[in-house]
């Protein structure tokens, strides 16, 4: 196996990033001139292509893509090395990416990421909100908040708490509409819902014994639960929301509970990160403060 120069995997990693050669040689501070001579070096070294670059064309080949992977993942984990080398050990330093749903980066961490700033000042902490499936060995993520232990099987998942779901819908959008009595009700009604499975016309709704597969007059579907809360607060469908977003509502006439004799099953809500990763410490600090607060809550 030929021996790879970590400068060209950089290179090649940061040009994927920027969409460019030219971007990632001001970054990394590589003459130009040697830039494509480095990534030539890099592609002979793995046997392919790894990028199609033209005058107007620059795109990872399939190829390319694999290796920027794997290429992603190591230069962390020896970025995480030599900075903790460096710093004798135990500093918390560097960039911590946080990526977490709309919802529960507002919900769960808007309250307490402060203190956390304040006691690790020399730590970078950036929070993206929106992407419940943040793929971490290809995304530039530490860790990620995820509902559900889908897609966790290779990942470290610490449990953080069970989110009590609940159905509901508007006074105004159930007075016209066939009374819910019973799952096979829902066929007459419009669901809205966090869920991206299921067909238009069909929705899953787990329930403590089983999950139910239920037909719908049509689903609407977003991963933005406040999203989904405004459309059931404009009377367009039966909202899937969670409790604690919900019941505020509820207690204000808002919103009226359907079919609350149907024992919904909580959702798991997790923090994951790579298990390779699992000794750094911004990680392990972050995981640590995070476990402590649901402990103490």
């Amino acid at each position: 196996m030929k021996d790879f120069s970590l400068s060209d995997v950089r290179l090649f990693t940061k040009a994927a990033q920027l969409g460019g050669l030219t971007p990632a040689a001001d970054v990394l501070n590589v003459p130009k001139a040697s830039a494509s001579r480095q990534l030539q070096r890099l592609e002979a070294t793995v046997g392919h292509l790894l990028l199609h670059r033209g005058s107007t064309r620059f795109a990872l080949t399939e190829e390319g893509r694999e290796f920027l992977v794997a290429a992603q993942h190591v230069l962390t984990i020896l970025d995480d090395v030599m900075l903790n080398l460096s710093s004798g050990g135990n500093a918390v330093t560097g960039r911590l990416r946080i990526v977490v749903p709309h919802y529960y980066g507002r919900a769960l961490l808007m309250s307490h990421l402060p203190a956390f700033m304040t006691a690790y000042p020399q730590l970078e902490v950036v929070v993206e909100t929106g992407n419940d499936r943040a793929d971490l060995f290809r995304d530039e993520a530490d860790v990620a908040i995820r509902r559900g232990r889908d897609g966790c099987d290779e990942l470290v998942a610490r449990h953080l708490k069970d989110e009590a779901l609940m159905l509901c819908a508007t006074p105004d959008y159930l007075a016209p509409h066939p009374a819910v009595e019973s799952l096979q009700d829902f066929s007459r009604h419009v669901f809205l819902t966090t869920g991206a499975d299921g067909r238009k016309r069909e929705v899953n709704l787990a329930a403590v014994d089983k999950t139910h597969r239920v037909r719908v007059q049509s689903a609407f579907r977003s991963d933005d639960m406040e999203l989904i809360l405004q459309l059931a607060l404009s009377s367009r469908g039966i909202a899937l929301l969670p409790v604690s977003l919900a019941q505020p509502q509820v207690d204000r006439g808002l919103l009226l509970p359907v079919l609350p004799q149907l024992k919904l099953k909580p959702q798991e809500i997790n923090l994951v990160y790579l298990p390779a990763r699992r000794n750094s410490p911004k990680i392990k600090t972050f995981v640590d403060y995070v476990l402590s607060i649901f402990r103490s809550s």
